[in-house]
């Protein structure tokens, strides 16, 4: 079985003449991602590695789960649609993976994967910091097909 954790970086500050991938959290960012980090935590969704865009937002979001994991950045994550990071997550070995990006390709990806019962209605935007378990009856990453995860669970910082 494999699990994918799949997480929208928390929110970022709007900053002028900065440009989009450096842009840093903001206060609520910080303060959501600690909580999905608390979270992770208490109900041991603990992954073997993470697999996250190079954005300062995603690095920034990443720090504050405090995970004790491998840590992968990889470019071609900023701003990938469903497809490319379905692409990615085929490559991968590990059991547990969190895969940590942006919108709106987390959202279409929890679309793609999701059996069509298990939709949440916060898929559609998928707010910062949202995270989505889902299990998948697979020996390997490349075996995981459209509409074949099973969700576990799914939060919105709010909720916490």
């Amino acid at each position: 079985m494999k699990r994918l954790i799949l997480m929208r970086h928390a929110e970022a500050g709007w900053h002028i003449n900065m440009d989009d991938h450096e842009r840093p959290l903001s206060a609520n960012g910080i303060r959501d991602a600690k909580k999905i980090g608390s979270w992770l935590k208490e109900k041991e969704y603990i992954p073997d590695e993470v697999i996250s865009s190079t954005s300062v937002r995603t690095r920034e979001t990443l720090s504050y789960l405090f995970l004790d994991c491998p840590q992968i950045f990889e470019r071609s994550l900023y701003l990938a649609d469903a497809d490319q990071m379905k692409s990615t997550l085929q490559t991968l070995l590990s059991e547990t993976v969190i895969l940590l990006a942006h919108n709106p390709g987390i959202s279409e990806l929890a679309h793609d994967l999701m059996n069509h019962e298990e939709r949440h209605e916060h898929f559609i935007d998928f707010p910062a910091a949202s995270t989505l378990i889902i299990d998948f009856k697979a020996d390997r990453w490349s075996e995981i097909k459209s509409n074949g995860g099973f969700m576990v669970d799914f939060i919105m910082p709010q909720q916490l």
